[in-house]
């Protein structure tokens, strides 16, 4: 058989396979945990699955899907509403096929009739069919049940910028508290804690640490604390102390002594005379020990650690050569004994220094935990942690989660997770807790209508880690509902989606042969026993992985301080790459390099540059593919206000703004609006009298360049007391010749700003 024609049918066979999937995920008399791969359909099977559910009679209200994003919740919407949309309009013929692929059977004429109705019906029905992402179901969710769940009603949700906002503020309250009073325990904390972060770092981490908030919440208090008067930071630091090996009651210097007693001083001075008489390297083994002799507490402890530990703390692999050895046994065992003892407690100090930074942390973002909660209860609002965090309390309750449940319980029949991988464990114990009530009626026979429960994700495709998400408990809460499922005789099914329909075979190959070995990848996958495989739709088409040498950056010779114009700056790792890159494309639209799927020449549009972070790649690479002239759409994100061209307009607005304003018509002076330069600057500023402005116009007389300039800046002055901001700024750039200065100076790139 000719190798084109098996591919065929090897094609058609996954495709008649990956459909007979999909119509059993969207099944809607079963339960079905769905893991598939990238470009799987996804998306498809779920809006499969609600269509089915909305044919079999399910009621819009009572079907709740869950997404994670708002992007996701919209394309899903979208796409049921689409459908049912075109199915009103249908002819019966046309209908009778769409229903007949759908369901896998022949529709009778009152489903023809309710799939007419359904538009309709999910548009008008009171709740209607739902579609949100979690925080929303828990935000409605607690606006219903806002006593029971212990938060204000009416609670506002407190918007990204000003959470930021009010952690800040808080950062600083607890700082300045801690500053004022450095011998309360906040200040201490405060004192151990700016030894390990300083700067823009120490906030950073103390912002993480309000992330973690649940361990924070979580902190262990004394079995025999019932009035909790005991400080829990006291306790947590004696089962951290346990945790590290940490003898309990050791201080750091009592360490260091020890450290530095490890050998006795006449030992020390035989071990010295013993080495001074081998090799190079013993000499300069007994050099060091000879300082040691000199020394004592922490400066010796700090020399005996060069002689015992390589740079990276390691015990050295030998303390003396083979001849010292063979001379001198005794002190050989004698100083490794020594060492093994030095080591033990050099990780001993290292061990209480991650102690005392945790406990210091510890303490400063509780107490800046404790004000950012403090404000958010003054403003009665929630941010989208507590969301999640308040619905689980309120579900967990014994004496109200029955009454939250049985109401809940009158609205949903069906429950479907979209990105299931990224779903956090606080986000699952919500979602349990609702469904826990299908398997129960199910089991007691309160209600004889199929509820199911529908989650499709990938473990290897989560992302969401900073937010909490735990892929591990896809597999873990798919266990979970199956046992419970199959208790009550509930149809389960367990399905994996692997054809995908969007990338080519060398692309999916390349990520096989990565993932080959699970022992390089740990932790990628619950079930590390499962080999990671994908098949192709698009068979034939072409592809290629190509693995460039990495840049590295140029090493330089340093110029004497003399003589700095001898001086030359590498180019950067990133510079050259992008202009690597650029030339590379430049390279394939020149020779009409063949887009094999298209049949055509490759175009500037059909390639997408992908980058793991937009800093500081982005910028350079947008900047490359302008220079060798290749059409870029640029910057797909950007802060406007550090772009220099905004900010010489800026600048100019400002100064229009306030004509006394030197330092922003200095700026402008010199931007390439104008042109000016050092020298210039300081022919107007040097000297002057008033203000810069009055310095400009009294030389313009002497000036044809500075009269240029002065009457440019009274002409703008005058337009910017009509013009809207909008049209004046377009007048500079476009009439005035400004975009074309700015261009001219700062490079292609900077048009996107």
């Amino acid at each position: 058989m000719p190798a084109a024609k098996g591919h065929a049918l090897a094609v058609t066979d996954r495709l008649a396979e990956t459909s007979r999937l999909q119509a059993q995920a969207a099944d809607p008399a079963a339960s079905v945990w769905v893991s598939a791969n990238a470009g799987t359909g996804k998306t498809h099977v779920l809006t499969q699955r609600v269509l089915r559910l909305l044919l079999s009679g399910t009621p819009p209200e009572r079907i709740l899907c869950l997404t994670y994003t708002k992007a996701a919740a919209a394309e899903m919407s979208k796409r049921v509403f689409d459908t049912l949309a075109l199915w009103v309009g249908m002819d019966d013929a046309r209908l009778k096929a769409e229903l007949t692929r759908l369901i896998e059977t022949e529709p009778s004429t009152g489903e023809l009739h309710l799939a007419r109705t359904l538009f309709t019906r999910a548009i008008e029905t009171p709740g209607g069919f739902k579609v949100q992402t979690i925080h929303a179901f828990c935000e409605r969710l607690l606006q219903r049940f806002p006593l029971e769940a212990g938060v204000a009603p009416g609670f506002a949700i407190l918007d990204d910028a000003t959470g930021r906002t009010l952690i800040r503020e808080a950062i600083n309250e607890t700082l300045g508290e801690a500053t004022r009073d450095r011998t309360s325990a906040i200040g201490q904390a405060l004192t151990t804690a700016i030894r390990y972060a300083a700067d823009e770092q120490f906030d950073g981490v103390l912002a993480d640490a309000i992330t973690k908030r649940e361990l924070l919440d979580a902190l262990p208090r004394r079995p025999d604390d019932d009035d909790g008067m005991d400080d829990p930071f006291a306790f947590a630091g004696e089962l951290l102390r346990d945790a590290f090996g940490v003898r309990a009651n050791s201080e750091p210097d009592a360490i260091r002594r020890d450290m530095a007693q490890v050998i006795d001083t006449a030992t020390l001075k035989r071990l010295v005379d013993a080495l001074s008489g081998g090799s190079k390297t013993d000499v300069g083994s007994g050099d060091l020990l000879r300082n040691a002799l000199l020394a004592s507490g922490q400066q010796r402890a700090d020399t005996l650690a060069g002689y015992f530990l390589t740079g990276k703390s390691e015990p050295r692999k030998s303390l003396m050569t083979k001849a010292i050895k063979e001379e001198h046994p005794d002190l050989d065992e004698t100083a490794t004994s020594a060492q093994a003892r030095f080591h033990q407690l050099d990780g001993e100090l290292r061990a209480m220094d991650v102690v005392e930074a945790t406990l210091a942390l510890y303490r400063l973002a509780s107490a800046v935990l404790q004000r950012y909660r403090d404000a958010k209860a003054a403003r009665a609002a929630l941010d989208f942690d507590d969301l999640i965090t308040k619905t689980a309390g309120l579900l967990s309750q014994p004496e109200g989660a029955a009454w939250v449940l049985y109401k809940l319980d009158g609205g949903l029949d069906h429950i479907l997770v979209d990105e299931a991988q990224d779903t956090s464990p606080a986000q699952w114990q919500v979602i349990e807790a609702i469904a826990s009530e299908f398997f129960v009626d199910r089991g007691a026979g309160a209600k004889t209508g199929s509820r199911t429960v529908f989650a499709v994700g990938d473990e290897k495709q989560s992302i969401y880690s900073f937010q909490g998400a735990a892929p591990e408990m896809f597999a873990a809460m798919g266990a979970k509902f199956k046992a419970r499922a199959e208790g009550v005789g509930m149809p389960w099914r367990p399905t994996a989606l692997t054809l995908s329909f969007r990338t080519v075979a060398p692309i999916l190959e390349a990520v096989d042969e990565v993932f080959a070995d699970a022992t390089r990848t740990p932790g990628l996958l619950a079930d590390a026993t499962i080999t990671i495989r994908h098949a192709v739709k698009r068979v034939g088409h072409g592809g290629l992985v190509e693995i460039w040498p990495t840049e590295l950056p140029e090493v330089t010779e340093e110029t004497d301080a003399w003589s700095p114009l001898d001086e030359t700056t590498p180019s950067s790792p990133v510079t050259r790459l992008a202009t690597r890159i650029a030339a590379t494309i430049r390279g394939w639209i020149d020779s009409g390099e063949m887009l094999a799927s298209e049949g055509r020449a490759v175009r500037a549009g059909d390639i997408l540059i992908l980058v793991r972070k937009r800093e500081p790649f982005a910028g350079a690479i947008v900047a490359a593919l302008k220079n060798a002239k290749v059409p870029v759409a640029g910057a797909d994100r950007m802060m406007l206000s550090r772009q220099i061209g905004v900010q010489d307009l800026i600048a100019l607005g400002d100064f229009l703004t306030l004509p006394e304003d030197d330092l922003s018509l200095a700026t402008v002076l010199k931007s390439p609006l104008f042109g000016l330069d050092d020298d210039d600057l300081l022919t107007l500023a040097h000297g002057r009298k008033g203000t810069l402005w009055k310095a400009l116009l009294d030389a313009a007389a002497a000036s044809s360049e500075f009269k240029a300039a002065a009457d440019q800046l009274k002409r703008w002055r005058k337009e910017a007391d009509f013009m809207p901001p909008f049209e004046f700024y377009s007048a500079v750039l476009d009439h005035d010749g400004g975009r074309e200065k700015l261009l001219e100076r700062l490079g292609p790139e900077a048009a996107d700003g």
